[in-house]
């Protein structure tokens, strides 16, 4: 039967013994390996996977970026762009045979599914006080076309993966009908909003190569409504005609009977020749579990540095640092692995050492590993998904925030050794740092490298005797052979795998640092 998984955030309608199931994503976003994808539609039906979910594809291709965006799902977006990541909920749900209900919201935006023997109500709606662009993509399985009398002109979609972009001008008003067919079944949807139809091309299902046809129903307003009922079927179809008005949807069936669907903000009413009642399942949404007495919270990282009344110079090595307060980076509990466990300090370790005055936080930093990979700077690009190319590299994540719980800012530097003692710095990806305020220099050692540099202060901090601020130091490793980082040695913790982190780090996780004078 139909089931609702909590835990999962997914609403499947089964029927037909299990021939026939809808799903619908409506719960939580899914941390960094979260699509958005909020609302997604996906059907099988008579074997046919007509509307899929196209997951993930190549992460060293460029097009893994379209799989990550909301227009490659059967998903709703606003304002032309991808949704924002964010959480969905489930507001109803309920089964009774052979009819179910799912109802999602996020952001603004409500997706009603109704599921019967022979069809699928999907109704999507925008409520809000300004007018908006809603747009939602179709991506059928199949060979099929629109059967709507008109003629297809161009138009524009913007999206650097969609290409032949057509707008369809009908001859009179009134829904739009799409027929697709495939391993002998057929899939009717009889579409009824205000507004445009588009169709273009973009990337197929991952790993099939080929590039795939999509729909995009779109409308602008502050009340938007789009109303579609999908009949998978095997011979001939059973909904003629489709027609919604306000909160009524009315199916017209091959026999003539009209089956009225109303939604009265508590309820679905389902009222034909043969069936009437009514679906609630009403959920009451729980706020996020807290506790009422937090007996033991995370303890931050915590470390000194020491005012200096002139900046020391650098080059490379901490002998103008009091190397009294150092910063260790060398526990298990501070690496970040891919394949391999944590190899020992012999092989991966780093100390480093802190100094401050009002301009500048001064770091010398010395990196333990026998095999030095630094990325040249001329080295052709990569072309890794979201991850900049020289996170991929022997070198150092710099993070530099206000007094911490104040709500300032923080910035964040990538720096790699370069060539002749130079390093190359470029902000993370995360912040709006400007990097060319960096100074700094390095060196080659016995036991691998040194680096010092010069971090300047967020323009919202005010660096002072006593004041605390948050920091946090990473160790990018990257061992020969490979063209992918292996691992990272986090001075605040290392919390897990190092897999999609790219040159990104949360601010919570900021340890702090004491400035002593």
């Amino acid at each position: 039967g139909s089931v609702l998984l909590e835990t999962q955030g997914l609403a499947v309608l089964r029927a037909n013994g299990g021939a026939r199931h809808a799903s619908l994503e409506c719960g939580l976003y899914g941390g960094g390996h979260g699509h958005p994808d909020r609302l997604h539609l996906t059907l099988h039906a008579d074997g046919v996977h007509w509307l899929p979910d196209p997951g993930t594809g190549s992460y060293v291709s460029r097009d893994l970026a379209w799989y990550r965006s909301t227009l490659a799902h059967n998903a709703p977006r606003l304002d032309g762009v991808s949704q924002p990541p964010g959480d969905a909920t489930c507001e109803q749900f309920e089964e009774r045979e052979p009819w179910a209900l799912a109802r999602g919201r996020y952001d603004g935006l409500t997706r009603t599914l109704v599921a019967g023997p022979a069809y699928l109500v999907d109704v999507v709606e925008l409520t809000g006080r300004e007018d908006r662009l809603l747009e939602l993509a179709w991506h059928f399985t199949g060979r099929g076309d629109l059967h709507t009398p008109g003629r297809w002109e161009p138009a524009e979609l913007t999206d650097e993966f969609v290409t032949n972009v057509e707008r369809f001008v009908p001859d009179q008003a009134g829904p739009f009908l799409l027929e697709h067919t495939a391993n002998r079944a057929q899939l009717t949807a009889h579409v009824v909003f205000q507004g445009e139809l588009l169709r273009a091309e973009g990337p197929g299902l991952p790993g099939g190569g080929k590039r795939a046809p999509f729909y995009v129903a779109r409308a602008r307003g502050r009340n938007v409504r789009i109303v579609t009922v999908l009949e998978p079927h095997v011979g001939e179809a059973a909904v003629r005609a489709v027609r919604a008005s306000g909160e009524l949807v009315e199916v017209e069936t091959g026999k003539g009977a009209v089956e009225r669907h109303r939604f009265t903000g508590a309820e679905w009413a389902i009222e034909g020749p043969e069936v009437e009642l009514s679906l609630r399942g009403v959920r009451e949404v729980a706020p996020p579990f807290a506790p009422l007495l937090e007996l033991e919270g995370p303890t931050p990282a915590i470390a000194a540095a020491l005012r200096v009344a002139a900046p020391p110079p650098l080059d490379g090595t901490p002998a103008d640092f009091d190397v009294s307060e150092p910063l260790s980076l060398t526990l298990e509990d501070q690496y970040r692995r891919s394949e391999d466990a944590y190899p020992g300090p012999d092989d991966l370790s780093a100390v480093a050492y802190a100094a401050w005055d009002p301009s500048a936080l001064y770091l010398a930093v010395e990196v333990t590993k026998p095999d030095l990979c630094f990325r040249p700077s001329d080295a052709p690009p990569l072309r890794f998904d979201n991850e900049p190319d020289d996170t991929h590299s022997d070198g150092l994540q710099v993070y530099l925030a206000g007094e911490p719980g104040a709500g300032s800012g923080h910035v964040g530097y990538l720096v790699v050794p370069d060539a002749n003692g130079t390093i190359r710095v470029r902000s993370t990806s995360d912040t709006t740092s400007d990097p060319s305020g960096v100074q700094g220099r390095w060196r080659r050692t016995d036991r691998g490298y040194g680096v010092t540099v010069a971090v300047p202060w967020p323009s919202d901090a005010r660096p002072h005797v006593g004041g605390r601020v948050g920091f946090d130091l990473i160790i990018n490793e990257l061992l020969p052979g490979r063209a992918r980082r292996s691992a990272q040695l986090v001075w605040s913790g290392g919390d897990g795998w190092v897999w999609l982190r790219g040159d990104r780090q949360a601010p919570e996780r900021f340890g702090i640092l004491e400035l002593i004078g």
